[in-house]
Parts: C-alpha cells; sequence; structure tokens
C-alpha cells in the first residue's frame, strides 16, 4: 500500500492500534518517513459502546500515543474510535490524553468486508467522495494482522486514487485536511 501510495503521490493517515504498532514497528516508521501521518485507534481496537469504565478507553489511547511516539519520534494529534463507536466518549479520553481531535470518516468503502470484487469499493468512493472527504480504508485485518494488507484494498487503491486524482481531489493526511 506504500508503494502504492507514492506511485500517486498520495499522503495518508494510519490510525493504528498500538498492539500492531508494538510488533510492527518497522512497517509504522517507513509510513512515518514516507510522509504519512500516524495517529491513535486504540491498543486494542477497544469498542466504545462495550466498555463502561472511562478509565480503561483511557488507558487504551494513553499506550497508543506512548508507542507510536517511541516508535516515529512524533506523538499523535488525532484519534479514530474503532468501529466510530462512542465518539463522544473518546472524544473526553482525546482531550484527557492530550489529542487535538476525534475523527470519524465522510466515505466508507466498506473494505473491511473483503468484497470478491475490489471494483465496489472504487465504486463507493466515486460515489460518495466530495470535497473535504476524509475516505476510510483498511490497510490490515484486524483480528489476525500478518503483517500483510487485505488483497481487495490494494486491488482497489490504484482505481480509487486515479479516479480522485482525475476528479480533482488531492491526497494529503486529515491533520492537514483539518488545518485547511
Amino acid at each position: 500500500m506504500l508503494e502504492i501510495l507514492d506511485t500517486y503521490s498520495a499522503r495518508a493517515t494510519f490510525f493504528v492500534i498500538g498492539s500492531w504498532v508494538e510488533r510492527l514497528p518497522d512497517i509504522v516508521r517507513d509510513a512515518s518517513r514516507r510522509g504519512h501521518e500516524i495517529a491513535n485507534h486504540t491498543w486494542t481496537h477497544a469498542d466504545g459502546d462495550r466498555i463502561r469504565e472511562l478509565g480503561a478507553l483511557r488507558d487504551e489511547v494513553a499506550r497508543t500515543s506512548e508507542v507510536i511516539e517511541q516508535t516515529v519520534g512524533v506523538r499523535p494529534l488525532l484519534l479514530r474510535p474503532p468501529y466510530g463507536s462512542d465518539p463522544g466518549r473518546y472524544a473526553r479520553v482525546a482531550a484527557d490524553c492530550r489529542l487535538d481531535a476525534t475523527v470519524l470518516w465522510s466515505v466508507q468503502t466498506f473494505d473491511w468486508q473483503d468484497p470478491e470484487d475490489a471494483s465496489s469499493i472504487v465504486e463507493q468512493v466515486a460515489a460518495e467522495a466530495e470535497p473535504g472527504a476524509i475516505v476510510l480504508f483498511h490497510d490490515g485485518h484486524r483480528l489476525k494482522n500478518d503483517a500483510r494488507p487485505r488483497r481487495p484494498t490494494v486491488q482497489a487503491l490504484p482505481a480509487a486514487l486515479e479516479w480522485l486524482r482525475s476528479n480533482g481531489y488531492g491526497m494529503t493526511t486529515v491533520s492537514e485536511l483539518l488545518a485547511a
């Protein structure tokens, strides 16, 4: 995926799971070195709708921010709640953990469903993209990250980036988008 993003001069924000950063630090460092933003997606992909204690969510976020900073040398600015669940509580936790914003998405590609035909992912991007859109792609398998990205996402990414570029969209990090 990093090679594909480079080919299209596209920069992205990777919302990473802390335990994966700990297991796969070289991949995270490589993404950061290539100019991509590394952001927080909790330690274990914690579903805020299922965790009652705010302290448990705080620990998920704080541990992830720490491992990201240790790995790439930059403290993350953003948090994406897993599943997009309970963004209000996660926003409070993000503020407690010195993160600037809690971010969701505006274009859901459904790539996490591992569709048989990658063209459905591109069709979602084309149908929902608009200025300022945040497109949600998944770079790995949540339950079994073996350092290999999802096949349908990898297959769809060049066509999605080409469609975005040919329709006048730039591909940048979420922090840069929010700053604009």
